[in-house]
């Protein structure tokens, strides 16, 4: 049985896939003002990609930052990311500091954060418990902008998020071909079968598009649109990923 949890307007690992928008603004009040128009829209969750932001190292100004933030989104759940150099992000930070930063986010009030769990694999499971003490919940996750791994690898990593204690389990990937978008839809259904946790996974780019709509299909819990700015390759419109996953819902 999934172990389900609230995630804003939604219960994650439920029903039909959520829907994320990231907020990818580089100033407070570029950030403020997106969340007030993404409240007005139907996401349940809403993705703060804080290495966009220009004051992210100046502790005082980030918390402050992200509670405003999370005041103007109308009872959206707000997931706290810093994406790594390493997995696609916008800016370097060492192993400690991003540590930190995410501690920092959850005492903060983040109601989920981000964790690269093979970032520095031996102290994940650590970490991520020091955040669930802080009351948030954890996303585990890894990125391979380059490629798509083999199906077998693709499940072994969920399956280690879940074991290192994380709340979903999350896996974004490249394809170089077709065959590459089935292989991680396939991923998807296996781990999903094997995971007690809700897996989120992506194939990217405009090839992998379909990925991202069909998790009702594949067990995948969340799928992230955009509102303007993308932070990831292939990311829908919210309007038309509103309409797709509805389409599916219904059968046509």
């Amino acid at each position: 049985m999934k172990k389900t949890f609230q995630a804003g307007t939604g219960i994650l690992g439920e029903g039909n896939p959520k829907i994320c928008v990231p907020v990818v603004a580089g100033s407070r009040e570029a950030i403020w003002k997106k969340a007030e128009e993404i409240a007005l829209l139907p996401a349940d969750i809403v993705e703060w990609r804080a290495d966009f932001y220009e004051d992210i190292f100046l502790s005082q100004a980030m918390q402050e930052t992200l509670q405003g933030l999370k005041e103007r989104l109308n009872g959206k759940a707000l997931l706290f990311t810093f994406r790594t150099k390493e997995e696609g992000g916008n800016q370097s930070i060492s192993r400690d500091a991003y540590h930190q930063l995410n501690e920092s986010a959850a005492s903060a009030g983040a109601d989920l954060v981000d964790v690269e769990a093979f970032l520095e694999e031996e102290r994940t499971a650590d970490k991520i418990w020091r955040l669930k003490e802080a009351g948030c919940r954890v996303i585990a996750s890894s990125h391979d902008f380059d490629r798509t791994p083999p199906v077998k690898e693709m499940v072994r990593r969920l399956l280690r998020m879940e074991e290192m204690g994380a709340d979903a389990a999350k896996l974004a990937v490249m394809p170089v071909e077709r065959q590459d978008v089935l292989e991680l839809l396939k991923a998807t259904v296996m781990a999903d079968e094997r995971l007690s946790i809700p897996v989120i996974t992506m194939s990217m780019g405009s090839l992998g598009a379909v990925s991202r709509i069909c998790g009702s299909l594949t067990g995948s819990a969340m799928t992230f649109a955009s509102v303007g700015e993308t932070s990831a390759p292939g990311q829908i419109p919210i309007e038309s990923m509103q309409a797709a996953l509805h389409l599916l819902e219904c059968g046509g």
